[in-house]
């Protein structure tokens, strides 16, 4: 909901329908269940800071809040992380001694559950 504009392949800027945004987020959802990381590039050029920089009243993340809004999408970026050496015999190994095998993530939800699928 960050960004209310996309950059077109052409060049152009043109505004972020709702039908845009979930076709976004569905280019995000195919990417992450092949185990892939997706960062969405986003800008806002400004003439002037959207703060008063002297108030030193003002937080990092309120200065952080003010320039992440009516951001501009420029595109995704897609990345894998492999997976460790003897992961994947590892997990099978544990399991066969009748271990309970957990992962513990931050990664977005599809993205864990792919990778997890890849290790065993």
């Amino acid at each position: 909901d960050y960004c209310t504009a996309q950059l077109g392949e052409d060049g152009s800027v043109r505004p972020m329908s709702s039908e845009d945004k979930q076709h976004v987020l569905d280019i995000v959802d195919k990417y992450s269940e092949r185990a892939l990381r997706v960062l969405a590039i986003a800008a806002r050029p400004f003439d002037a800071m959207p703060f008063d920089a002297s108030n030193e009243d003002i937080t990092t993340d309120q200065k952080f809040e003010a320039c992440r809004s009516n951001l501009m999408l420029l595109g995704l970026v897609a990345s894998i992380d492999p997976d460790r050496d003897g992961v994947p015999e590892s997990v099978l190994a544990a399991r066969g001694a009748g271990i309970r095998v957990v992962m513990i993530t931050g990664d977005y939800l599809k993205t864990a559950i792919a990778i997890a699928r890849n290790v065993n």
